[in-house]
């Protein structure tokens, strides 16, 4: 999406608009973070609303509140990005391959201080096209190497940047982010360069903003890693295979911890390490 183009754009809205009014983007532009930031800082709109399911996948949900209206008269109805499928067991996790540690938000929060990665799963998963915490990857965001590791184990080019999640308070201080903005849909630039895993070559990053009524699971964690390392903020990327839908089975997950070399994972709190895990025998030993 070139800038002369959202020129041509705004030329249009500035002289075809009522300005003021708030805008509502959808299809699939709207995951077009660099797009939905420049209409957001144009000054045209009271605000600008893009949902977290912008693109086909969302009109199902639209077809639904067309009906609902039309029957009803109503168009209102209640809804939560965390509206997917519950995670299936469908297989336990073989205890030769994978250690199973007690649950503890302290002990998942060292081990990504200590530059494991891991799996992050968590209750329903997420609707549309963005990890938001709840079928995620999570890493440290110090770390250059990070990326290229995260690159790796997602199977994709190096070119491509590493998402951060950041607690919704810190937000300003380290992205300039002074609101919420809970579904990574716009991007925003960093203010330092110690988050190297999660800035792209022109220090920009597409963050999600987490507070303890939007993801409290993954707010504790952030809050616990940030209790050991000052940023409340880590890598986010989404849990699943190349050109496939979220993991959400535990068969899945174990495979694709051990074929991709994870060192772990975590569901709903219980906590699997990859035995074979250079980096989890090294947190081990120097936790001895």
């Amino acid at each position: 999406f070139s800038d002369r183009l959202f020129d041509r754009f705004r030329q249009f809205a500035e002289n075809n608009l009522e300005r003021g009014l708030p805008l509502l983007i959808a299809g699939g532009c709207g995951l077009n973070c660099d797009w939905n930031t420049k209409w957001k800082d144009s000054g045209l709109f009271s605000e600008v609303f893009v949902p977290p399911v912008a693109n086909d996948s969302g009109s199902a949900i639209g077809t639904a509140i067309d009906a609902q209206f039309f029957f009803t008269g109503n168009a209102k109805i209640a809804w939560n990005v965390y509206s997917g499928l519950n995670f299936l067991e469908d297989a336990p996790v073989d205890h030769s391959k994978f250690d199973r540690l007690e649950p503890n938000i302290d002990t998942v929060a060292a081990m990504l201080a200590n530059d494991l990665i891991l799996g992050w799963v968590n209750g329903q998963y997420e609707i549309g096209p963005r990890a938001l915490g709840n079928r995620s990857i999570l890493a440290a965001p110090f770390e250059a190497r990070t990326k290229e590791r995260l690159n790796v184990i997602k199977q994709r080019e190096q070119f491509r940047p590493i998402a951060p999640v950041c607690l919704e308070d810190d937000a300003k201080k380290w992205f300039g982010c002074d609101y919420p903005s809970p579904h990574m849909l716009y991007t925003y630039r960093a203010s330092t360069h110690k988050l190297a895993a999660v800035t792209h070559v022109n220090q920009s990053a597409r963050i999600q903003t987490v507070s303890e009524l939007t993801n409290l699971p993954l707010f504790d964690l952030l809050t616990a890693f940030k209790a050991r390392t000052g940023y409340g903020v880590l890598c986010n990327t989404s849990l699943n295979f190349k050109t496939k839908g979220f993991i959400n089975t535990m068969s899945d997950l174990s495979e694709y911890t051990y074929r991709h070399q994870l060192d772990g994972f975590v569901v709903d709190g219980h906590i699997f390490m990859l035995k074979a895990s250079g980096g989890y025998q090294k947190f081990l030993h120097d936790r001895c």
